[in-house]
């Protein structure tokens, strides 16, 4: 039987083996993180965006709007419930099926309107 040496890999105590010239995975520096965006992510942004931009009763210049794998995220600050709840329904109804995740802060004005 050969051992993992006499085939060309390094392999740690731990039995887990690199090719030539790398170190082991145990041995690496960094993580690999693998993150990646759908074409289709952006569009539905920009279509959920342009939904509640259109919208004259909503004032949403602090919100903003990303998706990540079909799900919209909201974000942002609001000072009105009304907004809030107005921008969420907007993009549940554009967003479709998918998930919609509220990140949205509501900082009501105080009443000296602050």
């Amino acid at each position: 039987m050969l051992g993992a040496a006499s085939i060309g890999t390094l392999c740690s105590g731990t039995g887990v083996c690199a090719p030539p010239g790398r170190p082991p995975p145990d041995k690496l520096e960094k993580e690999i993180v693998v993150t990646a965006t759908r074409p289709e992510d952006a569009a539905l942004a920009a279509r959920v965006s342009a939904s509640i931009q259109r919208n004259p009763y909503i004032f949403a210049d602090h919100v903003t709007v990303t998706a990540r794998n079909g799900v919209v995220i909201v974000g942002g600050v609001v000072q009105d419930l009304s907004d809030l709840y107005a921008i969420l329904k907007l993009a549940r109804r554009m967003a479709g099926t998918r998930r919609v995740v509220n990140e949205i802060d509501y900082q009501p004005n105080d009443d000296d309107g602050n």
